[in-house]
């Protein structure tokens, strides 16, 4: 790219993050003194028995495998798209990989074990880090979200190892460097649906927010925790609060069809990490935003519970919504353990409500103390 495109790329951005005071970024998770962190030796001197994929560096023009003709999006396509679903499933492999890693550093009962893990985690980290992929400007809608879920889940996998390896895992030079340039992405292509006529800001946004927020508690960008937090409070700014009072919904999200408890499921999830980001980093919600939050939580649970009680939800069954799709649910009573509705969702589920790829995985071992 020429450097007068660059420059004014970088101003671009520049005009894209809110201006905030300067001070240390926090992660959502603190640093945990676990068995494993004890463990931690010299782990980028070990290799990893699996190779990580090759790095895609190609385009992202996938296709949605929604039917785009119907208004609810809820609506598979008739013929998946054969060269979406092999790059998808090539990120999808590498993800699985990171995740991979994670969990056995995790399970770890021996040194030996725990440094393989990290080793793993590094070199698979570090090789898409050099071939800069998934940075690729070219770029389709549906491709944009494919990076913006790869960066979260990405974020997500190494914030959770950086806290159980009680900060003895982070991330070099490169690889920082790496998650920084997708954050930029990311940011650069939700940005224009930041503009206030813009009347789809919806879930792609909030897991944007979060994808974005995850990299900056790895990289210190206070910027990006900035650019994020606003994506959290125009989501709280857009519930509606129900006609009883006692709930409040995502219109945007309740209007997917036989998918609209599924997608509030989905969309509380980087809203209430988002939030856990606001509070570790000084930027805590007001009284009106707890209530919404709060109010969000009864429709959440009573999609599930009792979906019938909800005008919003009758006339249209809604589609089985998969446990981990609940995992908002964690950290969501580990702050507000009083919940009622929230915590006979989470009994009716038997607490089985972990292990979401598109979050690094399990995240119960950053609450101990959640059962």
């Amino acid at each position: 790219m020429p450097l007068s495109r660059r420059l004014l790329c970088a101003a671009g951005l520049a005009l894209a993050l809110p201006a905030s005071p300067s001070w240390a970024v926090n992660s959502i998770w603190a640093d945990q003194a676990t068995p494993q962190a004890e463990m931690v030796g010299d782990f980028r001197g070990l290799g990893c028995e699996q190779s990580p994929p090759r790095p895609y560096t190609g385009a992202l023009q996938l296709k949605s495998k929604y039917d785009q003709s119907d208004a609810t999006k809820s609506r598979l396509s008739g013929e998946p798209d054969a060269r979406t679903q092999k790059i998808q499933e090539e990120v999808k492999t590498y993800i699985g990989g990171l995740i991979r890693a994670s969990k056995a550093f995790q399970r770890a009962k021996r040194p030996e074990r725990a440094n393989q893990a990290l080793a793993c985690l590094d070199l698979w980290l570090g090789s898409w880090a050099r071939a800069g992929a998934l940075e690729t400007p070219d770029a389709s809608k549906t491709g944009m979200a494919a990076r913006k879920w790869a960066l979260a889940a990405i974020g997500s996998t190494v914030l959770k190892v950086r806290a159980l390896s009680d900060g003895r895992y982070d991330l070099d030079a490169s690889q920082k460097a790496w998650l920084e340039r997708l954050g930029e992405r990311v940011i650069a292509e939700y940005q224009p649906r930041h503009a206030p006529g813009f009347a789809y800001f919806n879930n792609h946004d909030y897991w944007a927010g979060w994808a974005v927020a995850s990299a900056g508690m790895l990289v210190g960008r206070e910027d990006f925790i900035a650019w994020a937090d606003t994506n959290l409070r125009r989501a709280l700014g857009q519930a509606r609060t129900g006609a009883s009072g006692n709930y409040a919904y995502l219109p945007l999200e309740v209007a997917r069809g036989k998918l609209a408890a599924t997608y509030t499921q989905y969309a509380l999830v980087p809203l209430v990490l988002l939030v856990e980001s606001a509070e570790a980093n000084g930027r805590g919600l007001s009284g009106q935003e707890r209530e919404t939050l709060w109010l969000l939580a009864n429709f959440a649970s009573r999609s599930l519970l009792e979906p019938e009680t909800l005008p919003e939800l009758q006339g249209r069954d809604q589609t089985e919504v998969a446990p981990y799709k609940l995992a908002w649910l964690i950290p969501f009573l580990h702050r507000y353990p009083d919940h009622a509705w929230a915590k006979r969702l989470y009994a009716e589920e038997d607490g089985e409500v972990d292990n979401y790829s598109q979050i690094g995985g399990p995240i119960k071992p950053l609450y101990p103390t959640q059962d």
